[in-house]
């Protein structure tokens, strides 16, 4: 399976946080390389097949909150798919090196790590000025929403034992764990504004970058139709057959459902069916005579009814109307 490159090597990889000269130099050394190294017992084996099954539904729970074919998401995010930080950094060497993910960093003296990630099957374009920007506000609201969470617990945490201080008749404890508590709601709510303040501007770069994916769209579509001679009125009419068609087989399939089933189960429903059916073909053939069956005295044995029935219809000749 190594050979077939169904399972790799976690020391095969190219880490993407190493430098683009190192990351060249590796690349080209293990082209040199013809045999595959022995497997060492510290190594870690990736499996290809699970990689891409992970990668596969980390595509599906982004598309969710995502109208594009790629997304940005900070390390800390990317790592939260995954059970630990080892397997998480083998899938980013592996998808960044098959061209399935892209490894970005925003600030370095803030060492702000993302991963763009792609949502179908085609490659991760490159990284943009907006990618970065997009990766700065995403951190950024990471550590909003988590200095947010510390100042709800100490903020709880202040405001019951000044409420515990003040039953048990400690009013200076009590005191100084309300004013404690007074500043935890007012450092709380500036955080609040300005984390929804992070989140509109990231809201708003999603709507810019879903309202460009349609635009482009809707261009492709016009440049279509420019080149096929096709006008839109033409459009119109086809997608209103369509609609037409489509209504008129849902009429159909409900007409089809609510119809009762018609059976004729019942030997009278059959004899009367066919005493129909003979005298319509009499209707349609009246110079062909039929001659009744004699009746028997003694009752005839079924074979004989068979071998009766079977003589009288080879009598029969039936000519061109």
């Amino acid at each position: 399976m190594r050979a077939d490159g169904d399972i790799l090597l976690k020391s095969e990889l190219i880490d993407p946080s190493t430098g683009s000269l190192y990351q060249l130099v590796r690349r080209v050394s293990q082209m040199a390389i013809s045999s595959r190294r022995p497997v060492l017992q510290e190594d870690i084996l990736v499996f290809k097949s699970l990689v891409e099954e992970r990668a596969a539904d980390i595509a599906r729970q982004l598309s969710d909150s995502h109208w594009t074919s790629t997304c940005v998401v900070t390390i800390s995010r990317f790592n939260s798919f995954f059970s630990d930080q080892e397997d998480a950094h083998a899938a980013l060497c592996f998808l960044t090196q098959s061209g399935k993910a892209r490894y970005l960093v925003a600030r370095k003296q803030d060492h702000i790590e993302g991963v763009k990630f792609a949502l179908n099957s085609a490659q991760v374009p490159a990284v943009s000025k907006l990618d970065h920007d997009t990766l700065h506000l995403l951190w950024t609201e990471e550590r909003l929403q988590q200095q947010l969470d510390v100042l709800d617990r100490r903020w709880e945490i202040s405001r019951r034992r000044a409420l515990a201080f003040f039953k048990s008749r400690d009013k200076q404890a009590a005191y100084r764990y309300a004013r404690q508590s007074k500043v935890f709601s007012q450092s709380r709510s500036r955080c609040m504004q300005l984390l929804e303040r992070v989140e509109e501007v990231i809201s708003l770069i999603a709507s810019a970058e879903s309202t460009k994916k349609v635009y482009e769209a809707i261009q492709i579509g016009i440049q279509a139709m420019k080149e096929n001679n096709v006008s839109i009125e033409e459009v119109n009419v086809h997608l209103k057959e369509v609609d037409e068609l489509v209504a008129a087989q849902r009429e159909v399939d409900a007409a089809l459902e609510s119809a009762p089933l018609q059976s004729i189960d019942d030997e009278g429903d059959i004899e009367e069916e066919f005493r129909k059916l003979e005298a319509e073909l009499q209707d349609e053939i009246p110079h062909i005579q039929v001659q009744e069956p004699v009746a028997h005295s003694n009752e005839e044995s079924p074979d004989e009814v068979i071998e009766s029935l079977s003589n009288n219809l080879s009598s029969i000749k039936l000519e061109a109307i």
